[in-house]
């Protein structure tokens, strides 16, 4: 899987209305160090404040199409640019949740986002900087987005039936609650974890149910200013992913696949335009 930051969300591909969510009550506010600048040269401008930018200010949790088209945002004044972030985290099977944030740009002028292309869950990240007035307003729809939910191809499938659901409370991914799928045809375990999503100071929980590869690999996109952080275990035979998924998976059961380790690389020489599905680092300017 993999995954990166900001406030926006990804795109479900069932033909259902977008829900939205009021993200006030997930913020937990972290410490931070101060802000480094985008332009080295800001260090040298005498008078700071008369260089403050305004920038668009929002952040929400999606579980469906998100559009924002038309919407007016609140503007806040930014010293070092702006910058709009999107994560999603998705099941494979039509079903996600995606957070979209813009504001201050905060954080490293460069970095790099890693990501593994053999794990899942599905997920996916974009980070945008600017310095321009009112510039973060580039990712305002599903589209900013892959498609974390295609289908096989060839469409053929590997026999195994798992729960699926992810939401932002234990309550939203109970069995109970959860679709039963029919398993892609390298997806033959069931998996189910927990963890967060994290841009900024803003992290948001995270609950989850899906089918998985026997290699039970999980990861989650990180880089310097957002971070996917997954825990969970595989199990083998059909519907069998009906364990809490509010425990903690510190380690693997003796029925669950090896899940690979959890590995954070920050580092050097990214524009600040930075997307990645799954798979190699893309990048834009």
């Amino acid at each position: 899987m993999s995954l990166s930051l900001s406030v926006t969300l990804f795109l479900s591909l069932s033909a259902s209305l977008s829900v939205c969510t009021s993200i006030d009550s997930f913020i937990h506010t972290t410490s931070q160090t101060s802000p480094e600048a985008c332009d080295a040269g800001d260090r040298h401008q005498p008078n700071p404040a008369s260089q403050a930018l305004q920038c668009h200010s929002f952040q929400h949790i999606y579980f469906g199409p998100f559009d924002l088209s038309g919407r007016k945002f609140l503007n806040v004044s930014c010293l070092h640019g702006c910058s709009e972030a999107v994560l999603s985290l998705d099941t494979g099977y039509r079903a996600s949740v995606t957070l979209v944030h813009k504001g201050c740009w905060t954080g490293p002028s460069t970095g790099q986002m890693q990501s593994n292309h053999h794990a899942l869950p599905p997920d996916y990240s974009v980070v945008r900087g600017c310095a321009t007035d009112l510039c973060n307003s580039d990712l305002l729809n599903h589209d900013a987005i892959p498609n974390l939910s295609p289908a096989p191809n060839p469409p053929t499938l590997s026999g195994t039936e798992c729960y699926a659901c992810v939401g932002i409370h234990p309550a939203d991914c109970t069995p109970e609650k959860s679709r039963r799928v029919q398993c892609h045809q390298d997806q033959s375990v069931c998996f189910q974890g927990n963890g967060q999503m994290t841009v900024g100071n803003l992290s948001v929980p995270v609950y989850i149910r899906t089918c998985h590869r026997p290699s039970c690999t999980v990861m989650g996109t990180t880089s310097p200013w957002t971070n996917i952080d997954l825990q969970g275990s595989c199990c083998e035979g059909s519907l069998c992913n009906t364990d809490s998924v509010t425990q903690s998976f510190t380690s693997t059961s003796a029925n669950a696949c090896p899940r690979a380790l959890h590995v954070t690389a920050l580092l050097l020489m990214v524009p600040l335009l930075v997307g990645t599905l799954g798979g190699p680092l893309g990048l834009s300017s």
